[in-house]
Formats: C-alpha cells, sequence, structure tokens
C-alpha cells in the first residue's frame, strides 16, 4: 500500500472499513490533528478484545502508525432514560382550608390543609416528594416582597434551598414554582412550567 503524507487522506477509507467490523456501531476518526484519534461505539453483546485486534490489524494495513500516533477509544451506547411523566398540580380552596392534589403518571397523592402560605407549601412539598418518591422536606419559610416576590425556603436536614417566583401571574403558579424550585424538582427559569404545574384556585 502507498504511503500517505496527511491522516486526513486515509479517513474516508479508513471509517468505512472500521464500520464493517462486526460489533461496531458508529465511528469518528480524526487523524488529522495532535488531540484526534479514533472513537468507536460498539454493540452491548460485541467482543471488545476481538473488535481491538481487527482495529489494530487495519490500522496496521493502513500505515497509520506512522502518522499521527492515534488514540482508540471504545465504548458501549448507553441506555436511554425513560421519559419522565409531567408533573400535574392542583391547588382547591376549600371550606376550611386548601386541598392540594399532585400527579405523576398513574401515582397520586393528595393533602389537606389550613388555608395558610406555609401550610399549603408544606403540603405541595410533601405529596410531590411522595410521588417522585423523594425524601419529604421541611418548608422554612415563605414570605411575599412588595414588588410581588414569592420565595420559599426548603430544608433537607443538611442545608437550606431558595426559590423564587412572581405573584404577576398568579398566586398559584407562583406557589408551585417557588416550593419545586426549592425542593429541585423545577428550574430556577421556570423551564416547562406550564407543563409541569397545571393548576387551579
Amino acid at each position: 500500500m502507498a504511503s500517505h503524507d496527511e491522516g486526513a487522506a486515509v479517513t474516508p477509507g479508513l471509517i468505512t472499513r472500521l464500520q464493517d467490523i462486526p460489533g461496531v456501531e458508529a465511528v469518528a476518526v480524526d487523524l488529522a490533528s495532535d488531540t484526534g484519534g479514533i472513537n468507536l461505539r460498539i454493540s452491548p453483546d460485541a467482543n471488545e478484545r476481538e473488535v481491538l485486534r481487527e482495529v489494530h490489524e487495519l490500522l496496521v494495513a493502513y500505515g497509520v502508525r506512522g502518522l499521527v500516533r492515534p488514540r482508540v477509544t471504545m465504548g458501549q451506547p448507553r441506555p436511554m432514560a425513560p421519559p419522565t411523566p409531567p408533573v400535574d398540580v392542583e391547588i382547591k380552596q376549600m371550606e376550611h382550608g386548601a386541598r392540594i392534589q399532585v400527579t405523576v403518571g398513574e401515582v397520586q397523592s393528595a393533602r389537606q390543609v389550613a388555608a395558610t402560605p406555609t401550610a399549603i407549601a408544606q403540603g405541595l412539598a410533601d405529596a410531590w416528594a411522595q410521588v417522585l418518591g423523594e425524601t419529604p422536606q421541611e418548608i422554612v419559610a415563605v414570605t411575599l416582597s412588595e414588588t410581588g416576590g414569592l420565595t420559599v425556603v426548603a430544608s433537607n436536614g443538611s442545608g437550606e434551598h431558595r426559590g423564587v417566583a412572581d405573584v404577576g401571574d398568579g398566586w398559584t403558579k407562583a406557589l408551585v414554582q417557588a416550593v419545586g424550585t426549592a425542593m429541585g424538582f423545577l428550574n430556577s427559569d421556570g423551564t416547562k412550567r406550564s407543563d409541569m404545574a397545571r393548576t387551579a384556585w
């Protein structure tokens, strides 16, 4: 085989040959840079030792040893996590308090609490933790600023975290956002809040 001066010259054919090796699912080759290398994704049932042997023989045949010495990495595809079902939160005012219901998929938890901000926040936190299988947290404080900023502080026993929301969109949405953020169930920027916290007062 004729020698090549640049790694890029052998890359297309090398990729094709690497992809033909049994057990190889994906290939990425960069032989033109000092930080480049060969990355292989192999199937879970592939014989890694056999794949590596064939890769080595192929590199020798291509004369890659005379180029930038490649770094070969191999790995199996990571199993994809199942999608997380949306969280549905419903808070209803009742004659002697409020009823909180949190649903995730087919799991549901409800609490009846006093109609105070702290009691509602704690009930929401307890129900939310139960349906997600998380450790309950204590709501330490619920405060409302003069500018309409709602702050909820939750404690997991080893530290406190706060969640902040604006009551301009409604008290209930703000409470759900602040509690969810303080407990780490929602992003602080409110991402997907409409999907995770559908509420009725």
